[in-house]
């Protein structure tokens, strides 16, 4: 009876403990530099979640923060002005339809020097950046949240922030190249495929060798050319020197939120402090009283819910613009899709002097992910954007993909190689191949099938992503000293492969070797000169 009640004791004290070390509301600084829709999306997500449970939200974004409910009592928000504009105006950073026949080396400098350099140049430029900057010296929170796939320039604020709280770093990009240097460890070549490649899995000497490659020429870039820029950067935004930005990279960041899940790419060793999260933008989410639900507009709703022979939705994400693709591409779409006794839901962003079809709806934007729970949802055509890919496993629908750029190609292969997608080539786009994606999708039931086996993968986890997360936060906050963080961090390259044991074993092995034939030598010197002594002796004797 005593045993049972000290257990229950110990209950309800680890329970009480629980609750008061959960339950304090966290000071959240949220840094979002990158100017891209779709992470905007994501973490806005990741936002929400934590104010649900009650922690106060201060983001700074290139993007405005459009929370205006309940949520929104524990959030305030600044906006690096004038960044979107900036990298909008660019015509090399927002044509996809041109970039898909550069080559990986191309999308290397892209990303680096458009996505990186360009973009954090204009960043910290900005009266947000440097408020931000004056801020974080007196006002101290709890944690800081950054989204880390680029922008390093802003690592500098990590080593000035008052109280050194700790930091949480998360990338919406999946697997990036330079993951390893988040991580430690190696990129795995053998089994990871270099993300501008559009390789499922590295198969055969060729691929391997040529995957290896580009991960290895990527590292060299970011090291060699890309870091020291950010580096420059980085000092001339804090106003002084400050340890190289890899060395903070390493020794700072607590937990790693990765977009990444095995039931869609292939599986890596990963660290305890790096948590794949991926569906967090596309799970089912309970609201708090008070929260705004995201919906539909009521005309989309009837016309959703009036679809008797179901619904295709068309949504090319953020950055790919149909006004890149061309009208006359458009009219061939149209004339696929007015053959289709199902509806057609078309996000399209430009205006089409054509005859629209009866069954088809067009509108500027759609509430994606809560469209795709729809019951009378057949297929999406998409541009294989990881979010959304990610959206329809979740939902279990399958896809036509018409991939542009970056990680789109590889997504769309992945999506194909997994036999629940289709592969459409923009460049070969007519009413013809339209017409025969979507029937195929539609009347081979194995696409939907095995989207649904695939949908089942993603979703069976022992808590749901945006869970996961916010318990990551919440444990660097508890636990600041990095116990999760591998001690391959901190190794180098020569550490982390055993080079440096493998050559004192060699060299070891070698002077052995040398003292055994040294020994042997002197040995057989030393036998050699007594059998000759004792032969000239010998000899000497016969002779007299």
């Amino acid at each position: 009876m005593s045993s049972c009640f000290i257990l229950l004791f110990h209950l309800v004290c680890c329970i009480l403990i629980s609750l008061v070390t959960t339950s304090k509301p966290l000071s959240i600084l949220l840094i979002e530099p990158l100017p891209s829709p779709s992470h905007h999306i994501w973490t806005t997500n990741l936002i929400k979640g934590l104010l649900r449970k009650g922690h106060h939200v201060h983001v700074v974004s290139t993007h405005e923060t459009k929370i205006k409910d309940k949520l929104a009592q524990n959030l305030t928000y600044d906006v690096f002005d004038g960044v979107m504009k900036a990298m909008e105006e660019s015509e090399e950073n927002y044509n996809p339809f041109e970039w898909d026949s550069h080559n990986p080396l191309y999308m290397i400098h892209f990303i680096y020097n458009i996505w990186g350099i360009r973009a954090c140049d204009t960043v910290i430029k900005t009266k947000t950046a440097k408020k931000l900057l004056e801020m974080i010296k007196i006002v101290e929170f709890d944690i800081i949240l950054q989204d880390i796939t680029l922008n390093e320039c802003l690592y500098g604020l990590w080593e000035i922030a008052k109280g050194k709280p700790p930091i949480v770093g998360y990338i919406p990009y999946s697997s990036a190249p330079w993951l390893k240097d988040l991580i430690g460890g190696p990129s795995y070549p053998t089994v990871r495929p270099y993300i501008y490649l559009s390789i499922v899995k590295p198969i055969g000497l060729w691929q391997k060798t040529w995957n290896t490659v580009c991960f290895t020429v990527d590292d060299f870039i970011r090291h060699y050319y890309y870091l020291p820029i950010m580096q420059r950067l980085a000092e001339t935004y804090v106003g002084h020197r400050i340890r190289p930005l890899h060395e903070i990279e390493k020794s700072s960041i607590n937990i790693l939120l990765l977009n990444s899940h095995p039931a869609f790419e292939y599986g890596i060793p990963l660290p305890p402090n790096t948590l794949e999260i991926a569906g967090l933008n596309a799970q089912a989410i309970k609201p708090i009283d008070g929260e705004i639900v995201v919906t539909y507009p009521e005309d989309m709703r009837a016309f959703l819910d009036g679809a008797k022979n179901g619904v295709i939705i068309i949504s090319l994400g953020t950055n790919v613009k149909w006004k890149f693709i061309g009208l006359d591409k458009v009219k061939a779409v149209l004339l696929a899709l007015s053959k289709l006794k199902q509806r057609v839901l078309w996000k399209l962003d430009i205006e089409v002097p054509f005859e629209i079809p009866n069954n088809l709806m067009i509108v500027k934007w759609m509430p994606q992910n809560e469209v795709l729970s729809h019951k009378n949802v057949r297929a999406i055509w998409t541009h294989g954007g990881l979010l959304s890919a990610q959206e329809a496993i979740w939902k279990g629908v399958p896809m036509i993909v018409m991939p542009f750029y970056v990680d789109q190609k590889l997504n769309a292969q992945k999506l194909v190689a997994k036999d629940v997608g289709i592969y459409l080539d923009v460049k070969t786009l007519s009413t013809h191949t339209v017409l025969h994606a979507v029937e195929e999708i539609l009347y081979n039931e194995r696409y939907t099938r095995n989207m649904k086996q695939l949908s089942s993968e993603f979703r069976d986890r022992p808590i749901p992503p945006l869970d996961l997360a916010i318990w990551g936060i919440e444990y660097a906050v508890r636990h600041p000293n990095g116990t999760l963080v591998t001690p391959l961090k901190y190794q180098s390259w020569m550490e982390q492969n055993l080079i440096d044991v493998y050559a004192f074993l060699f060299f070891n092995f070698t002077v052995i070797l040398l003292i055994i034939f040294l020994t042997i030598k002197v040995f057989i010197k030393f036998y050699y000169r007594i059998y000759t002594t004792f032969n000239n002796k010998l000899h000497k004797r016969k002779q007299a």
